[in-house]
């Protein structure tokens, strides 16, 4: 008995290795096939045949043909994203196709739904690949209670879980439900719908009070009403004084007047209801006088020196479009995909030059000199580089890739028209305009590894192609030392015949600073 223990262990320890090279010869014949391998899950491969990506099992089974320029690492629950021609997809590991590789943007899976952008609308897919929410909506919220607000055509209404829009998107606003009961703004009127849509309360209120005790103060066509909580009014009586009070204006039947005066004793007057107001210029100050007989204010204005708003630090989000104005790269630019949300523009305006126009200062030419950083965020496996032809191009990697960045810096300088606008004593808000030129003072690519098998990461500087000199269109608008910009070139990223054709764009935010101002 002993002996045959002895005879049964030593047969195992023969013959398992066996199995074991058997069955890792048989994954190694099937991985030959292809041009590359990376392994992203115990018997499932991500591999590369004829640069096109795709996933086979170790056995041989396809589950994802090699005709995508991207595949994503599977996630927790067997689901992996897929890019075709700049469109995304969703794969399971069992090779069913989820959502199919049409759509702009894809978002994880929560609570069994994924968000997708088709066209700039968005939609909803379940886990069983079923387009539970067509991509119609500009809109649409969390779930809440078994449904969620959408916005479409800019109109609000609800949607539950199957996809079906139990409350039609035709309000301007619909507030929170309470006690089964929501506020709703239609065509500028207020009302109630329940739960169902239904209109409980029709919207012909200008506004409607908090109800107490079953009723509520409304305010109908300019009269003070009381009405139940089904929309019927109520023989209370109500003093309309309060209705007065509330209506947001009052209109005068007595005519007032503006009178410009300049200093030749020309007048140019304006009716406006109320008094009299008289603005008069004498050399370089401004006077105006309101009121009317004794009772008259004199306000004294000097002319200000106008000064633009360019100098700051920017922060911005960075892309490119096609020749077709949109962010759909062409084939030979597929390449150059970006990961949007971490492509971004980080810039200092340090020199500034303003010009007035016209003495109140209002509106005045703004120019300077500032610098540009710029890193583009690159979603594929793709190392940017030049041909044996000095064309731009591509080498792919086959390594794990972390991240994979092009980055430009440039010198830019704008010529902008700025107009001021006058809130009382200050000029807070501003927009400007104009045109905006570049020179290219450094570029390189980035590139960092996820794994073991050499350096962590790579950079190499090299222009690429990329222009020298840039030129495009700026325009500014903003708060005080808060500002909103956004810039398109008109000149191409790469030179003409020596990359893809494609401009760069970028929006953002800019905090100004005090900078160097050659107008002061």
């Amino acid at each position: 008995m002993q002996i045959r223990k002895i005879y049964m262990f030593l047969f195992i320890l023969l013959v398992c290795p066996l199995f074991s090279i058997q069955a890792q010869t048989t994954t190694d014949s099937v991985l030959l096939k292809y041009d590359r391998h990376w392994e992203i899950k115990e018997g499932l491969y991500r591999v590369m045949l004829d640069n096109k990506m795709g996933v086979v099992k170790s056995n041989g089974d396809i589950i994802v043909p090699c005709q995508f320029n991207q595949v994503w690492n599977i996630d927790s629950e067997g689901f992996f994203r897929v890019l075709k021609k700049g469109k995304a997809g969703v794969y399971h590991e069992s090779g069913k196709v989820i959502i199919p590789a049409e759509y702009d943007q894809i978002w994880s899976f929560n609570n069994g739904w994924a968000k997708v952008m088709q066209n700039g609308k968005l939609g909803y897919f379940n886990r069983e690949g079923l387009a539970v929410v067509p991509c119609v909506y500009q809109q649409i919220w969390s779930f809440e209670n078994g449904r969620a607000r959408v916005l479409k055509e800019g109109k609000v209404g609800y949607i539950n879980e199957k996809g079906f829009e139990i409350i039609p998107p035709a309000y301007q606003q619909i507030w929170s439900f309470e006690n089964g009961r929501a506020r709703i703004l239609k065509d500028g009127k207020v009302g109630y719908i329940d739960e169902e849509g239904n209109e409980v309360i029709a919207p012909i209120y200008s506004h409607i009070w908090n109800f107490e005790d079953g009723k509520a103060k409304a305010l109908l066509d300019g009269q003070m009403v009381w009405i139940d909580e089904k929309g019927q009014l109520l023989d209370i009586p109500i003093d309309q004084t309060e209705a007065k009070e509330t209506e947001i204006e009052e209109r005068q039947t007595t005519q007032k007047q503006i009178v410009i005066e300049d200093d030749w004793g020309n007048e140019t007057r304006v009716r406006i209801p109320g008094g009299k107001v008289i603005i008069k210029e004498d050399g370089n100050n401004t006077y105006v006088e309101i009121g009317t007989g004794n009772s008259k204010k004199q306000y004294r204005y000097k002319d200000r020196r106008f000064n633009g708003h360019f100098t700051g630090i920017e922060l911005g989000f960075a892309n490119y479009v096609s020749a077709d104005g949109t962010t759909h790269l062409p084939d030979d630019a597929s390449y150059l995909t970006l990961n949007d949300a971490q492509s971004f523009s980080l810039g200092l305006n340090f020199l500034q030059w303003s010009i007035g126009l016209q003495r109140r200062g209002n509106i005045g030419l703004v120019s300077g000199l500032g610098i540009e950083h710029t890193r583009y965020r690159l979603a594929g496996p793709y190392i940017i580089t030049k041909d044996e032809n000095g064309n731009t191009s591509y080498n792919t990697s086959d390594r794990n890739i972390k991240t994979n960045q092009l980055t430009t810096t440039y010198i830019n300088a704008p010529l902008l028209l700025e107009m001021q606008i006058p809130t009382g004593h200050y000029r807070p808000f501003y927009i400007s305009g104009g045109v905006i030129g570049g020179f290219r003072i450094n570029s390189f690519s980035r590139v960092k590894y996820n794994d073991n098998e050499g350096p962590g990461k790579e950079k190499k500087t090299s222009d690429f192609n990329i222009r020298d000199w840039r030129y495009g269109v700026m325009v500014r608008m903003g708060y005080r030392a808060i500002n909103l910009f956004g810039t398109y070139y008109l000149s191409t990223m790469f030179e003409d015949n020596k990359g893809p054709e494609i401009y760069p764009v970028s929006v953002g935010i800019s905090i100004g600073i005090d900078g160097w101002d050659l107008s002061r």
